[in-house]
C-alpha cells in the first residue's frame, strides 16, 4: 500500500494489529494483521478487508445464532 496521503484520510494500521486489545479479535489472523487502511481522519480505527471479510464469513469458527424472535 502507499504511503502517500489522501486529503481529509489518513493511514493506519488494522485494529486487529494488536489481537489483545481490539473487539474483533476473534477475526484476526493467528499473530495478528499486519494490513494498512485509510480512514476518515476523523476516525480512531478501522477495521481491514480481510478481517472484515473473516467477521462477514463467520471465520472464527463458531456457528452463527439468530435470534427467535426476529420479524
Amino acid at each position: 500500500m502507499s504511503e502517500n496521503l489522501r486529503k481529509g484520510m489518513k493511514l493506519v494500521k488494522c485494529m486487529n494489529h494488536d489481537v489483545d486489545t481490539s473487539k474483533w479479535s476473534m477475526y484476526a489472523p493467528e499473530g495478528g494483521c499486519d494490513e494498512k487502511l485509510y480512514i476518515d481522519e476523523a476516525s480512531t480505527a478501522g477495521l481491514c478487508w480481510k478481517c472484515t471479510s473473516r467477521s462477514v464469513n463467520n471465520l472464527r469458527g463458531g456457528e452463527m445464532s439468530y435470534s427467535e424472535d426476529q420479524d
